[in-house]
């Protein structure tokens, strides 16, 4: 699943992995976010249908982050950007892990690769690879980005 975050002020969207907005979220709260929680979807008369919202981060229903909270998950993401590697981690994964591939031949290469990559990343949320390894190198140019969307304030997740 990927997360398409929309700011209605800019106009502006950004597209997150689950993985990346996970660790993203992890990180935030190891460097001092507190969560305010989400304001439910707009579509949806949560009062009128006497529901509660959770305030979940973690599905796509078009919750909306307030802007507060979204320029202080900025502030904690940007704390932690000089603790984290600028080169990227290797992980061998012939080495520590066995992959049977047991596709279907009629898959074009790139459908293989696409499968393969879904279980690398699966794997890594299995394994509790720290967030400073997933954001090292190549991603952390990814998480300054999305650092610069937080601060333009709030958010509606889709």
């Amino acid at each position: 699943m990927a997360y398409d975050l929309f700011n209605q002020s800019t106009e502006l969207c950004r597209k997150l992995s689950s993985q990346s907005w996970e660790k993203a979220l992890e990180l935030a709260q190891f460097y001092g976010w507190q969560p305010m929680g989400t304001r439910p979807p707009s579509i949806y008369d949560f009062h009128g249908l006497n529901a509660d919202w959770s305030g979940t981060y973690l599905t796509n229903d078009g919750q909306i982050v307030k802007t507060e909270d979204a320029k202080s998950l900025a502030y904690a993401l940007q704390k932690s950007l000089d603790d984290i590697p600028d080169v990227n981690i290797e992980v061998d994964w012939n080495a520590k892990y066995w992959f049977e591939d047991d596709t279907p031949e009629w898959l074009s290469p790139e459908e293989k690769e696409m499968i393969e990559e879904g279980l690398k990343d699966d794997l890594l949320d299995i394994m509790g690879i720290h967030p400073f390894e997933y954001f090292a190198g190549d991603q952390k140019r990814h998480l300054t980005e999305f650092i610069r969307f937080c601060r333009l304030g709030s958010f509606i997740i889709f």
